[in-house]
């Protein structure tokens, strides 16, 4: 067949198949609509019917500025999941050579020779060469490249999402590290107030005003008080190395946060993940549509073939040009492989991105209603702490007056050494309960951030 011929009749069948080898990716303007964008169930937002690749990307949360902003920055950089997710970022940026290859897959090279070994065409050998490629469907392009570009969307919006992480894990070893810090300092000023105590009960051993039982529960007393500061320093030692693990070698110093306002929920870290994976699921969806078979393959051949054919009676003058025939022959051609779409290969496709859509749809849904319920329980807690702090602010004032009044009952011989220490216990335990108080309210408060979705 002549060449004119071949690509005359393959003009015909490709014009009869339901797609055109010569579309370009300008004129794919609409995504398909099939089956799977059909039977998909109503997103809960307007921006879940958005198509992934002219989906509005969210404005970034402007960050805070302060110390947990630096630290936040020092830990995200040393994070194990947030490099390996910035890895996969650039390994799915590189996908964007593919869109923009001219083909989807590698061209190919092939090729063949054959000898004919024996009777009248013993003689006969031919070669052939090829070149060819597969071919983009219609619409296949554009699709390809909407699934990088919402992959790397849904990569970008996992990235805040751990960068969030990560800000509630320093925010809780901050906390932790601050509390230590407090322990210590009501650990210090017990000490303090208990040498001050037993020096004075030694004094008033010696000039015989007290009996030595009350010198020795000076003593005990201040024993004590040693021993916590001795627990309470260590505490505080391995909450910062902690802290300073976490960060590349930060402590924990200086102030951290306060009450960020609320934000938009649908712009919540926690929220936006879902929504990223749902529009790479559509896009997924829609490649799947534009690609109901294989690529089909062109290719480009030439044929060589020499023949000498000699008459099989060897009586006759082999110089006869009757009996003794020499033939070359050149052929070239185009070759086109195409697949046919089957239920078999096309169904479980399908399928696989309709469960991805379902599943990302109802992450979404499930996300969406732990964190109104995160804020709700945060901002509950928060009110509840500053209640509480200012309720121990009050009860340590009256402690810290029973206590004087007590010391200055003592002196005058009003009361027992044991009635003292027990006035300072309780003057200790509302120490103590307003220390946590006042670190409760800092932990409410950036858990309240930490709800609303805010990373410094």
């Amino acid at each position: 067949m002549r060449p004119s011929a071949v690509l005359a009749a393959f003009s015909l069948f490709a014009f009869a198949l339901p797609f055109e080898a010569n579309v370009s990716a300008q004129e794919q303007e609409a995504p398909a609509e099939t089956r799977i964008t059909a039977s998909v169930k109503p997103s809960p937002k307007k921006a879940l019917e958005r198509s992934p690749k002219k989906a509005r990307v969210p404005a970034p949360i402007k960050r805070s500025g302060g110390v947990l902003a630096k630290h936040l920055e020092m830990a995200v950089l040393i994070d194990a999941q947030s490099r390996s997710l910035e890895a996969q970022f650039r390994a799915i940026s590189a996908r964007y050579a593919t869109a923009d290859s001219f083909t989807p897959g590698s061209p190919y090279v092939a090729g063949y020779q054959r000898n004919s070994a024996a009777g009248n065409l013993r003689n006969y050998n031919e070669t052939e060469l090829e070149a060819g490629m597969p071919l983009w469907l219609p619409g296949q392009r554009d699709a390809f490249a909407g699934t990088v570009t919402t992959g790397l969307f849904e990569v970008e919006q996992r990235l805040a999402l751990r960068r969030l992480e990560v800000a509630g894990v320093l925010r809780d070893a901050w906390w932790t590290a601050q509390r230590a810090a407090r322990d210590v300092s009501v650990a210090r000023n017990r000490v303090a107030t208990a040498r001050d105590i037993g020096a004075d009960m030694t004094r008033r051993v010696e000039l015989g005003d007290a009996a030595k039982a009350d010198a020795l529960l000076a003593q005990n007393e201040t024993l004590a008080a040693e021993t916590e500061l001795a627990q309470s320093e260590g505490a505080v030692k391995v909450a910062r190395i902690t802290y300073m693990a976490l960060t590349g070698g930060a402590p924990p110093d200086g102030a951290l946060e306060s009450v960020r306002p609320p934000i938009d929920i649908e712009d919540h870290p926690a929220l936006r993940t879902p929504l990223a994976a749902l529009a790479r699921a559509r896009a997924q969806a829609e490649l799947v549509d534009a690609t109901p078979i294989d690529s089909p393959e062109i290719g480009i051949f030439g044929r060589q073939e020499h023949n000498d054919q000699y008459a099989t009676d060897r009586s006759l003058d082999p110089s006869d040009p009757i009996t003794n025939q020499r033939t070359d022959a050149t052929t070239v051609g185009v070759r086109m492989r195409i697949p046919l779409p089957t239920f078999g290969r096309n169904e479980p496709r399908r399928a696989e991105a309709l469960a991805e859509m379902d599943r990302a749809t109802a992450e979404y849904e499930r996300a969406k209603r732990v964190v109104l319920a995160e804020i709700k329980a945060a901002r509950e807690t928060l009110a509840a702490a500053q209640r509480a702090a200012k309720l121990a602010d009050s009860r340590l004032t009256v402690a810290n007056d029973q206590f004087e009044l007590s010391r200055k009952a003592f002196k005058l011989g009003e009361i027992s050494a044991f009635d003292l220490y027990r006035v300072r216990q309780i003057q200790l335990e509302a120490q103590r309960m307003q220390a946590n108080a006042e670190i409760n309210v800092g932990v409410a408060i950036s858990r309240l951030n930490q709800a609303q979705g805010y990373s410094p």
